[in-house]
């Protein structure tokens, strides 16, 4: 505002002060001209009146005109005869002159030098430049008053923003006499009741869902350690190990999806290892591939350590193997690659692959294939749950899909160099690496 006021003011100033300084400037020389004929006058009149009563010119009628000017210098010449009577200082190079003939045959000429005419001018140019600079001043003051009633305002609503979006109550809007920030401030208001009315309802409800979800769990992981205890066949106790980890997984998941909104602060990840993640999903996943007459074959070297969280990176990859299962086809296949760096988890079938219109769109949320019954929520979760962590899901290609899964590399257990092996969790047995790490939970 006070850019605009101030360019506004200075086009106004340009725009009438130029031809109002050149009408002033011109009326000065009009000014000084017409003083230079009223002597001019004067002087022919003393002049005639003397030659007509037979004296002669001289000096001191004449200096008597150049005396009674106070702020003029003024010079006069009188020709008469041949005789040239001057008094007055010299005026210099093309000085201002007026000249007429008297009755008696004379000729006489008033000069006023250059200096006094500039100094007219001058302070002419002086009083334009002034009123320039006043009119700018007060130009400048309006903007700097009209901008702070504006900003004013305009500030205390940004701060009545941050405070609602911060969650911090404060008393009733005070009118700032400027209608549209009134209205703002009415409409923000009652946005912000809206909002912390559905923020109380979804508090409520995860509270409600965490009490709902955690007393069946926890009722079926009690059910599932009794037959672990008291069954005395080999595939009912792997079966019910196996459900106990996915209950331990799912309450993990339940958990950290209820408090993570509650939550200011990201998790810290810690060192994961690959194998015991990618074993636990061969033995969850393995029945669902048999009934579908597909096969899932995990491939993961003897150490690969990785930065991450265990129960989130378990949700991804669950999510990468589901998502085969329920839209491809073939052999899913689950490799890792890594090298000191970084480490990739590849999740490839041999479906028809993803249709190229939602290629670079199937993380959005709301996103899913057309035969799709689901929210298409999961993929979008599952990228938000790795970069959490540090790392990247990306979609490696579209025919045949290929998920990537962009890990950073941790120590693990180190092999002799040139002796890396690479073991294929589908021929292993099952419940090994998960009945070991029963075992050390006592």
């Amino acid at each position: 505002m006070l850019q605009a006021t101030m360019i506004t003011v200075l086009l106004v100033v340009l725009i009438l002060g130029i031809p109002l300084g050149y009408s002033w400037l011109t009326l000065s020389q009009q000014s000084l001209t017409t003083q230079a004929t009223s002597i001019l006058d004067e002087v022919r009149v003393d002049t005639d009146s003397r030659l007509a009563s037979k004296r002669d010119l001289d000096q001191a009628l004449l200096q008597r005109h150049v005396d009674a000017q106070t702020d003029l210098h003024v010079a006069i010449e009188v020709t008469h005869d041949g005789q040239v009577i001057s008094v007055g200082e010299d005026p210099g190079d093309s000085p201002l002159q007026v000249s007429t003939n008297g009755a008696n045959g004379q000729s006489i000429r008033v000069l006023i030098p250059q200096s006094d005419v500039r100094a007219h001018t001058a302070s002419a140019i002086v009083l334009l430049v002034v009123a320039g600079l006043a009119a700018l001043s007060i130009g400048v003051s309006v903007a700097l008053w009209q901008a702070q009633r504006i900003s004013m305002p305009l500030s205390r609503l940004a701060r009545r923003a941050e405070e609602m979006g911060s969650g911090r109550a404060r008393g009733p809007w005070t009118d700032a006499g400027i209608v549209e920030v009134d209205e703002v401030a009415e409409e923000l208001i009652r946005s912000g009741a809206q909002l912390t009315e559905r923020l109380e309802a979804e508090s409520r409800l995860a509270s409600d869902a965490s009490h709902q979800l955690r007393t069946p769990l926890t009722a079926l992981s009690m059910r599932l350690d009794e037959i672990l205890a008291t069954s005395s066949e080999e595939w009912v106790r792997e079966e019910a190990r196996i459900s106990l980890e996915q209950i331990d997984r799912l309450t993990e998941v339940v958990h950290d999806l209820i408090n993570a909104p509650r939550s200011s602060q990201r998790r810290t990840p810690g060192v994961v290892e690959l194998r015991t993640v990618l074993t636990q999903q061969s033995e969850e996943w393995a029945p669902a591939y048999r009934r579908a007459g597909r096969e899932l074959r995990i491939q993961v070297p003897r150490s690969a350590a990785v930065w991450g969280s265990t129960g989130p990176l378990t949700q991804v990859v669950a999510t990468l193997i589901e998502n085969a299962l329920m839209h491809g086809g073939g052999r899913t296949s689950v490799k890792v690659r890594r090298n000191d760096h970084s480490t990739v988890v590849e999740v490839m079938d041999e479906g028809g692959g993803i249709d190229p219109a939602l290629g670079h769109r199937i993380f959005e949320r709301s996103v899913s294939g057309r035969s799709s019954k689901g929210t298409g929520v999961g993929l979008a979760l599952a990228r938000t749950l790795v970069e959490d962590d540090g790392g990247r899901l990306e979609l490696l290609t579209e025919s045949p899909a290929t998920f990537g899964v962009f890990l950073i590399s941790a120590p693990g257990e180190e092999e002799p160099a040139g002796t890396e092996r690479t073991d294929d969790l589908s021929s292993l047995p099952q419940g090994s690496v998960v009945r070991r790490r029963h075992r050390s939970r006592g």
